[in-house]
């Protein structure tokens, strides 16, 4: 083994730098996980429990009974107001629609675009355009930012909504909730694919420049990293809540999302998210994590046209038991 001096060799070096690098990184995206945690486990959830779900009684508004000063303020006027509703309880009509089911969704989009986007690389990588590692973070960034956003135009037209016609009182299991009369739940749809595209491209290629970049001995320390940063972003998540006091309203199924803005809260979050992607560039960039580089596709490309003696990264070589080999250098 190679010493440099000291009682550890160079691979361990190697390692532990390697190691370092990849906790770099994994701070870099807990943002990333808070503002997830916000779309699928938390807010999402909550904001189609106060939308429509149901097919029928579309067309029902009680906007008689509403002053006209609540109707020209529209999404911004005050809907803890005791405003007319149509009670809906007691009816029987087309089955509900959980909203909760809408989350399949986004596994749905991933399973059918995961495979659509590696051909999405192939064909560019032969343009040459190459899906380097920052690049489909960044994107990932951008479509979480979009998905926030499509969340926000939908509670601010849900609160437009609910100002021009009411209330529309549904049950939802044994729970009566206060939902808008004009807005079906099926309107998260876009917003739960644009997440799932978004863990496409962000949470696959984190998983992937994890395994690829640690360390042979550290693979299971590397993965722990990772998901304890995920772990770090929710529990960020669940402090804002309780930051900017929406966790009492969130317990209140008549009052969420009509006391407070939370059209704001989402349009917050999307402009946090898009300005950090672009913070994630520069940092990537001035701190040499190593972003600048195809995960999978090139140590595909590679281990495919080289001899089992050679290899694509020196980690790579290691996992074989064989000696590294500088692969521009034995082209040449």
């Amino acid at each position: 083994m190679e010493h440099e001096g000291g009682e550890f060799n160079v691979n361990q070096i190697e390692d532990v730098r390697r190691l370092w690098k990849l906790c770099k990184v994994f701070l870099l995206t807990i943002p990333y996980w808070m503002c997830y945690s916000q779309m699928v486990f938390n807010l999402f959830l909550l904001q189609g429990l106060h939308l429509h779900v149901r097919f029928d009684h579309f067309n029902e508004c009680l906007s008689n009974n509403i002053s006209d000063e609540i109707k020209s303020k529209g999404a911004s006027a005050n809907l803890c107001d005791h405003l007319p509703f149509i009670d809906y309880t007691d009816k029987k009509g087309t089955p509900p629609i959980p909203p909760a089911s809408l989350a399949a969704f986004n596994a749905i989009f991933i399973v059918l675009f995961l495979p659509l986007i590696q051909k999405c690389y192939r064909f560019l990588s032969k343009k040459g355009i190459e899906a380097l590692t920052w690049r489909r973070l960044w994107l990932g960034m951008l479509l979480a930012s979009l998905a926030l956003s499509a969340a926000g135009l939908l509670e601010y037209f849900r609160r437009k909504n609910i100002a021009e016609c009411g209330l529309f009182r549904q049950v939802i299991g044994i729970t009566h909730y206060d939902a808008s009369p004009g807005i079906s739940v099926l309107w998260q749809i876009p917003q739960y694919c644009l997440v799932g595209a978004s863990e496409v491209f962000f949470v696959v290629t984190g998983i992937e420049y994890a395994y690829f970049e640690s360390p042979i001995n550290m693979q299971g320390i590397v993965m722990g990293l990772l998901w304890l940063a995920r772990g770090i972003g929710n529990l960020i998540g669940i402090a804002l809540l309780y930051r900017f006091q929406y966790s009492e309203n969130i317990l209140s199924s008549s009052k969420y999302l009509d006391c407070d803005r939370f059209d704001w809260y989402f349009f917050i979050l999307a402009i946090f998210m898009l300005i950090f992607s672009f913070i994630f560039i520069c940092i990537s960039k001035c701190c040499d994590l190593s972003l600048d580089s195809v995960i999978v596709e090139t140590h595909q490309k590679r281990n495919n046209s080289e001899p089992e003696s050679a290899s694509a990264t020196p980690q790579l070589a290691r996992r074989r038991g064989v000696r590294p080999v500088n692969f521009e250098s034995s082209v040449e």
